[in-house]
């Protein structure tokens, strides 16, 4: 019986090893592009983005931004208008 329980284990194992194998081999395959959007240095919309993902725009041109909107930036710490989508 131990035998037979050995052997189902190093089944069971090997059965799950190639499992992961395959779910890491689609998860590659199924490349997607992101589309950004950007006229006169302005990003207008962010095409294709999935829901689980998050994108923030650090703009450090900030000479005519009101001073309200402005924050520090997560990057390096300079002065910056992040928008976020």
């Amino acid at each position: 019986m131990q035998l037979i329980n050995r052997k189902w284990q190093k089944w069971t194992g090997a059965i799950g090893k190639i499992k992961n194998r395959c779910i890491k081999k689609i998860m590659r395959s199924r490349r997607r592009e992101i589309f950004v959007i950007v006229e006169a240095g302005v990003v207008h919309e962010i095409i294709n983005l999935p829901s689980h993902l998050h994108v923030t725009v650090i703009d450090y041109d900030v000479e005519s931004v009101d001073e309200k909107r402005l924050e520090i930036s997560p990057v390096d710490g300079e002065l910056c208008f992040m928008h976020k989508w």
